[in-house]
């Protein structure tokens, strides 16, 4: 029996981390649950889990089957909460819109990426960024003039999509200037992730940090990915 799969065909997270995502795996008692890559402040590296979401687990590992022939792996989830999976194929592929939170307790810890500390208290713009670092990435233009990403809709052919189009370079502008505060001028990648938090990577004599920026704005953003459209066009049998 034939399947049909929706090829995802917006901003896609090629080239990030191996904690800059979900994945699936399986736990100690061989169930498959959603797991992550986590790097403290203190540089430990933890490998929390949850068992709370099965119904997209199920979806994810249905596409990952299809594809790769085994289940587990990663997925992220953007900023209209649209979950993206890679598959063998290179390619992304659409397995719906989840919008139930996803949260994880580890040691005593409640890792989420809602922007509040592991006391409960709201972040603030320029705070260290404690949550995941699954997300999205962007690039700030230097400069903070604009704000872009690429994408592939076919083979060899590569699309730069620019903030300014969308919404204007007024608004574009602004939006890039209020990221470049605590980004800084020079530009260069930021991730936004599905409870539309904005966090970056900041150069230190350590490494990188990861700095709270602030919450995104969807009305002066780029467009939804309209996946109605897509459905009728783009179907992988």
């Amino acid at each position: 029996m034939s399947k049909e799969f929706i090829e995802f065909k917006g901003n896609i997270p090629a080239n990030v981390s191996k904690d800059a995502s979900y994945s699936i795996k399986r736990n100690k008692h061989g169930e498959y649950v959603i797991g992550l890559v986590y790097r403290s402040v203190d540089e430990e590296i933890w490998y929390p889990s949850t068992d709370e979401h099965g119904e997209l687990v199920d979806k994810i590992n249905e596409i990952k089957l299809y594809f790769s022939g085994s289940p587990g792996g990663k997925f992220y989830i953007n900023e209209y909460s649209q979950v993206l999976v890679p598959a063998a194929d290179s390619k992304y592929y659409y397995a719906g819109e989840y919008h139930n939170p996803i949260f994880f307790e580890f040691e005593g810890k409640k890792i989420s990426g809602e922007a509040i500390d592991f006391d409960g208290k709201q972040l603030q713009a320029g705070d260290i960024w404690v949550g995941p670092h699954a997300g999205i990435p962007y690039i700030l233009n230097a400069g903070g003039k604009d704000i872009t990403y690429r994408y592939s809709p076919r083979e060899n052919v590569i699309i730069e999509k620019k903030l300014s189009r969308e919404v204007g370079k007024t608004v574009a502008l602004s939006v890039a200037k209020e990221i470049a505060i605590i980004k800084g001028n020079n530009g260069g990648r930021f991730y936004v992730n599905e409870y539309k938090n904005i966090f970056a990577p900041i150069h230190s004599e350590y490494g990188n940090d990861y700095i709270y920026v602030g919450k995104l704005n969807l009305d002066n953003w780029f467009p939804k990915p309209d996946m109605d459209q897509v459905c009728e066009t783009e179907k992988v049998v």
